[in-house]
């Protein structure tokens, strides 16, 4: 589900720009990008725990 998470608000935000909700519709694209940003953190600095 929290992988899913950025691509559903991405989803609905397209919904609100085709329906012509402008503001709600910037405020959803801001609000992914911050999930996007957030999720590139998490994975850019967690460890990899690999053994050969």
């Amino acid at each position: 589900m929290i992988m899913m998470l950025p691509f559903l608000t991405a989803l609905v935000t397209i919904v609100l720009a085709i329906r012509g909700a402008r503001m709600p519709a910037i405020i959803g694209w801001g609000v992914t990008f911050i999930i996007f940003v957030v999720w590139l953190q998490y994975h850019m600095t967690d460890k990899l725990n690999l053994s050969f």
